[in-house]
């Protein structure tokens, strides 16, 4: 209300101040347009008596009365015949001379006088009007000089003076003609009061009814000001919701709206689907920053809205480091290989933070939806996926369409999927045994487990159904599965040889991020009845890299039972003697590769012998995979190496054909020591 009060008060001024300057403008110029009406019947009363007075002094003979007596007489019986005219204001006339010459009659008031004197001096002619208050009278004044205009008029007055003062042409006086116009001005006042009020009234009546527009013209204007800041909030607020805070691409519930729309009914025009997924991003996080993921992440958003805009479709973030995108087929991106080739080199390009470079490179998977099929959305995706997979598993940096071959790939894939929970729950999984040998001795020390499976009489690809289970999140179920029949296996083994047996056995990198996964390993040792000195758990490098900490603790329950720990596949991952110094293992396992082609390749042979020699300086037990043939084992022997596994020695045997190696190599040895 405050604003529309300070108007009021506004308008209100205007208007008061709008309607006096109109009342007295009527009133000024009604004074001044009567006192002028008066000035003039003042001159015609003069004039008429200028006529009659020299009418007079031509005839004037001795013993008449003088020429200035013979005016007034005059004068006065012209202001009787007008004294009648009520339009007229009343007049009165006085003839005085110039001071100290008067003849009958002295001006009473002094700047008359004084004017009367001045026109006698300079022989003014002009007449001299003037307006005053006077005595709480407002006097409308004449005065008009008289002027001797004949020898009979200055004979008359120097007699008279007795003196000879006057010449012909001298100013011998003046008429002064005053008009009272007090009554007027009370009334023209009263008038202009009244067209005061009026005027009040009927600007009251505007100005009330243009504050009623101006005031509806505001609210007007406030409430669409309310309803536009309301639209804008609300769409901001659709948008922080809809899109992503970090890179602003939408979100995943605006794809998914999206992709709905468009395959819906009525589809006209071909479309791509592309996963994207950037390879290693984790490692940037870890070695480089958070700041450093995000910053790749911002840029690579803005690459792919780029690539958005330029092929008219949607970008979006899906969450962590998965993006998707919708194109339609268009000249600008024809086919899903323009797309796919377009997506890997830009968002390939170098990215800088706080100096350092960054070199992205994603897995790309694409998938086109055509017009005139029924395509279900669910469907979509997972063909999508399944290509985004084969991408990955082709080497990543680069894009895989999605084909028959895929389309198989992916059928078998949701065939393990289903099936391998089941295989594990009904303990249908297989488990071979390679044994690890003491390099000096060839005596065989330990069993590693490994996990085999047949699904439908066929057998699987460990490396296959182990990677599924890592993505469905069942390889926990599936290390511990294949550590209990492991277990199992080295109590019974131990029973016939009459030695113990140990035995050795992979925990993923994601079931370490269980965090009581060291009580579940003991408590299957304990369910086995196998004691937890006789087993040593082997994980990869890539669990230092999850969660050092997190994995140092588990760690460190699990040497705290007695089990020993190994660190497998050492060289192909993640290596660094940080990890090493922080985290204690009883012994490193030298990936297989080193051992391909080491005869003919010195940098390989290099690298294995400083490994061993370093391990070894770290009081680690030294294990050699992968040793297939005498080359390979004579120079695993020559460097130190403690410990070597490969089919120079055996390859996986199933239980009963580890049993019975157990027997021969373990029983007769210890049956020998004892003799």
């Amino acid at each position: 209300m405050g604003p529309f009060r300070h108007q009021s008060l506004g308008s209100a001024s205007l208007v008061f101040t709008g309607a006096l300057v109109l009342a007295l403008s009527f009133f000024s110029v009604s004074l001044w347009e009567f006192s002028r009406t008066e000035a003039d019947d003042r001159a015609r009363i003069v004039q008429l008596a200028e006529a009659f007075v020299g009418q007079y002094a031509e005839e004037h003979t001795e013993g008449m009365p003088l020429p200035a007596a013979f005016r007034r007489m005059g004068l006065e019986t012209f202001l009787q015949a007008r004294l009648g005219n009520t339009s007229h204001a009343p007049v009165t006339v006085r003839v005085p001379g110039p001071p100290g010459a008067e003849l009958g009659f002295t001006e009473p008031l002094v700047h008359v006088a004084e004017e009367i004197d001045r026109i006698a001096g300079t022989r003014d002619a002009g007449i001299h009007e003037e307006l005053r208050v006077e005595n709480w009278r407002v006097i409308g004044r004449s005065i008009f000089p008289t002027f001797a205009r004949s020898e009979v008029c200055v004979s008359c007055h120097n007699r008279e003076l007795g003196t000879d003062r006057y010449a012909v042409g001298d100013v011998m006086g003046a008429f002064v003609v005053e008009s009272d116009l007090t009554a007027y001005v009370v009334r023209g006042l009263g008038y202009a009061g009244v067209a005061f009020g009026l005027l009040l009234f009927g600007y009251q009546l505007l100005a009330n009814r243009e504050h009623r527009r101006t005031r509806a013209i505001v609210e007007l204007e406030g409430q669409v000001k309310l309803e536009r800041q309301q639209r804008e909030a609300e769409a901001h607020s659709n948008f922080v919701l809809s899109h992503d805070s970090l890179t602003g691409l939408a979100r995943r519930s605006v794809f998914m709206d999206r992709l709905k729309d468009l395959c819906g009914e009525g589809l006209e025009a071909a479309f791509f689907i592309a996963l994207i997924d950037l390879d290693e991003f984790k490692s940037v996080n870890d070695t480089m920053g958070h700041d450093a993921g995000d910053a790749l992440l911002v840029a690579v958003g803005t690459r792919l809205k780029q690539i958005a805009v330029e092929g008219g479709g949607l970008a979006a973030r899906l969450g962590g480091d998965e993006f998707a995108m919708i194109i339609p087929q268009s000249a600008t991106y024809p086919s899903m290989h323009a797309l796919g080739s377009r997506l890997v080199e830009f968002i390939g390009c170098q990215v800088t933070h706080n100096g350092c470079a960054i070199q992205p490179s994603s897995s790309i998977g694409l998938c086109v939806c055509v017009p005139g099929r029924h395509h279900d959305i669910s469907g979509l995706l997972k063909h999508t996926d399944a290509a985004l997979y084969a991408a990955k598993n082709g080497g990543k940096n680069q894009f895989c369409q999605f084909n028959e071959n895929i389309l198989q790939d992916l059928k078998r894939r949701s065939l393990i999927t289903s099936a391998l929970p089941q295989a594990i729950k009904r303990d249908e999984l297989n488990v071979v045994f390679q044994p690890k040998v003491c390099l000096s001795s060839g005596r065989p020390v330990e069993f590693e487990t490994l996990a085999r499976w047949d699904l439908n009489s066929k057998s699987v690809c460990p490396s296959e159904f182990v990677r599924i289970a890592e993505e469905t999140g069942t390889i926990l179920d599936l290390d511990l599965a294949t550590l209990m029949n492991g277990a199992r296996f080295a109590v019974t083994a131990s029973s016939r040889t009459g030695v113990p047996v140990r035995i050795s056995s992979n925990i993923s990198a994601l079931g370490f991020r269980t965090p009581n996964i060291a009580e579940k390993i003991v408590t299957c040792l304990r369910q086995a009845s196998l004691a937890p000195d006789s087993v040593t758990i082997e994980v990869t490098e890539s669990v230092l890299v999850e969660n050092i900490e997190t994995a140092n603790e588990s760690l460190s329950r699990l040497r705290a039972n007695g089990i020993r720990v190994a660190l497998d596949d050492f060289g192909t991952g993640y290596s660094s003697l940080r990890y090493l110094q922080q985290l204690v293992f009883d012994e490193i396992k030298i990936d297989r590769s080193f051992l391909q082609d080491i005869a003919r390749d010195d940098e390989k042979h290099f690298l294995f012998v400083k490994i061993v020699e370093m391990a070894k300086g770290l009081n680690k037990e030294v294990v050699v995979e992968g040793i297939e043939d005498q080359t390979q084992l004579d120079l695993a022997i020559s460097t130190g190496a403690n410990l070597g596994q490969g089919y120079f020695f055996s390859e996986p045997l199933d239980e009963t054909a580890a049993l019975d190696y157990a027997r021969r190599l373990i029983g007769n040895r210890a049956g020998s020591a004892a003799g």
